[in-house]
């Protein structure tokens, strides 16, 4: 016969566990939202609009350190992804805004989500470099380009720790394809613009 003790014990581990099961939910569903305000951020970084930027920035945040309390330490695995976007969009805001890049402690995520929010930051920062390209301002686009490959070189020693940080490897790969796209394309417009002033000074000439 089962004994009350045990039964006392079954019912406080099922309530324990609904508890949890409760609170995996919640963090799944709100985790998503921080996602979509920090896509909503860096969307809005990228169209010029950094008031509106920072908006939705800093709900996202505040709104991740709620669900960081709620996870406890059993359930932070369900906030990684969130994370990443998080240090991604952060990243971005201080280098539009020409402010140093902030470290783990001010953003308060995981180690490894930090790593990949900022190899992630790389590929947006791309997208800044073509528009600036386009808009013909070539000294913003190789400032940017400069930043890509710090944040590169200064991440890639930790290829080495694939085997803790499962997938660092391979997103150092896709960094560095972007960045040398990227190369050929500063180099590329720094070409057609001193054959354009050579052109120009030639025609004066004549």
């Amino acid at each position: 016969m089962v004994s009350e003790k045990i039964k006392i014990s079954l019912k406080s581990i099922n309530d324990e566990l609904h508890s949890t099961e409760n609170r995996r939910e919640q963090l799944i569903k709100e985790s998503r939202d921080v996602i979509i305000l920090c896509s909503q951020s860096i969307i809005s970084l990228h169209q010029g609009h950094i008031q509106e930027s920072q908006l939705k920035l800093d709900k996202a945040k505040d709104l991740y350190l709620s669900l960081k309390t709620l996870a406890q330490v059993d359930l932070l695995r369900y906030l990684s992804m969130s994370e990443q976007e998080l240090v991604e969009s952060s990243l971005l805001m201080s280098i539009v805004k020409n402010e140093t890049l902030p470290g783990l402690d001010e953003i308060g995520v995981s180690s490894q989500a930090y790593l990949f929010g900022i190899l992630d930051c790389i590929g947006e920062i791309k997208r800044m470099v073509y528009d600036m390209v386009r808009l013909g301002r070539y000294e913003q686009a190789e400032s940017l380009f400069r930043v890509m490959q710090e944040i590169y070189s200064d991440i890639y020693p930790f290829s080495i720790y694939d085997n803790i940080v499962s997938g660092i490897r391979k997103k150092l790969d896709i960094c560095k394809i972007l960045i040398e796209n990227t190369r050929e394309l500063i180099t590329e417009e720094s070409r057609r613009s001193i054959l354009i002033e050579s052109l120009k000074k030639l025609d004066s000439n004549l």
